[in-house]
């Protein structure tokens, strides 16, 4: 998508990243630190779903699988 906005093709812009040491990577974070994250989440909104605890966890720089 970003690439479309750009008005690149996405390997021109995967290079460009790469040669500029930008790189997306996920967090390294074992099961159980994930866990705890989202355990504490879930006790201060029950009711939020899948997309909500996604974006909770981008929010404080966490990108997961």
């Amino acid at each position: 998508e970003l690439a479309n906005i750009l008005g690149v093709h996405r390997n021109t812009l995967w290079l460009y990243m790469k040669h500029h040491g930008v790189e997306r990577k996920y967090s390294e974070l074992t099961n159980a630190d994930l866990d705890v994250l989202v355990s504490e989440f879930k006790k201060k909104r029950p009711d939020s779903g899948i997309r909500y605890i996604i974006g909770f966890l981008r929010r404080h720089g966490i990108r997961v699988q």
